[in-house]
């Protein structure tokens, strides 16, 4: 048995009471190597963030898109000495390979699942963690791991090897008296730091903006052309936003990403991006239209929900 796999046994993290500080076993997450010397170029036309700031040691949530301006797939990007690591879901990670080397035709870059590497998630008290920890929205390498500090709430991901993680992870579990979760309560985690990403059943449905990747620098409006830019800057300049993401706690089963969601009267009012459980009540991101105010439905039960406040400022009303 691997060190990982000894490490998930002794854990055995449970989902159902998220409570901070945390260490998250990200088994929900891949890691996807990006290498090739014409990497950054290629990169730079196929996503939405711009690779400048990648490149200056930030690191930030990305899409790629369709040709009309919705979200293929989603992935974190930060640059390592031989070109750059994308961090996705594990169950997109083929899909995220197969959606960027579809332009690739001649250019010197490849992806490859990288198998040997892994994720932990540590939130709060960071600062008793003993890590160098990067600046908020960066990155930093270290000792063979790769630190990314969220930047507005007190989460950190940690890359490495097998070994090295869970080394690690028992010397984290240590300090702080972290409560070990699994990747659901990562999510649960990241529901309320407002990070949306696409998963299985939200493909093609969400413009960048929409999940509020403006507002966490996930998408360049001034960087040049990329797949599906005309649509996103056109609706940034000269359109009226009429939907976005909110955070909600709900009450009821796990609900399905691109799962509808409708008001009293039946009508249509936005789409499921995650949900997860946890305690006191299961956390819901939705694309919610901005004029919605009251009951969301989903499959015809009332789902009960409260707002969840988000570390960043929404717009109130529809964006002129």
């Amino acid at each position: 048995m691997s060190a990982w796999s000894s490490l998930i046994a002794e854990l055995s993290p449970a989902n159902g009471g998220v409570t901070t500080p945390a260490l998250a076993i990200c088994d929900h997450l891949a890691v996807v190597r990006v290498r090739g010397e014409e990497a950054g170029s290629y990169l730079q036309g196929q996503l939405t963030c711009d690779l400048q700031r990648i490149d200056q040691g930030e690191h930030h949530a990305a899409m790629h898109l369709s040709l009309k301006g919705r979200g293929l797939v989603s992935l974190r990007l930060i640059r390592d000495d031989q070109g750059y690591l994308i961090l996705c879901p594990a169950t997109m990670a083929e899909t995220v390979i197969r959606c960027l080397e579809k332009y690739r035709l001649r250019a010197k870059v490849t992806f490859e699942v990288a198998e040997d590497l892994r994720v932990i998630g540590l939130a709060g008290a960071l600062e008793q963690t003993g890590l160098p920890l990067p600046e908020a929205g960066h990155g930093r390498h270290h000792d063979g791991l790769t630190l990314l500090r969220y930047p507005l709430t007190e989460q950190l991901l940690v890359i490495g090897a097998d070994d090295a993680l869970a080394e690690l992870s028992r010397a984290q579990l240590k300090r702080a008296s972290r409560t070990p979760v699994d990747g659901e309560g990562w999510r649960f985690l990241d529901i309320g730091a407002g990070e949306g990403q696409i998963y299985p059943g939200g493909e093609d449905l969400f413009l960048p903006q929409v999940l509020n990747y403006d507002l966490l620098g996930g998408v360049s409006f001034n960087k040049g052309c990329y797949t599906g830019q005309e649509v996103v800057a056109r609706m940034h300049f000269k359109g009226k936003l009429k939907q976005r993401m909110a955070a909600f706690t709900y009450n009821g089963p796990p609900l399905s990403p691109g799962q509808p969601l409708r008001n009293t009267d039946g009508r249509a009012v936005g789409e499921v991006v995650d949900s997860a459980r946890g305690e006191p009540t299961p956390r819901l991101l939705a694309v919610v239209r901005l004029d919605h105010e009251g009951e969301l439905f989903a499959d015809d039960q009332a789902l009960n929900v409260t707002s969840l406040d988000l570390p960043y400022e929404l717009p109130k009303k529809v964006d002129s």
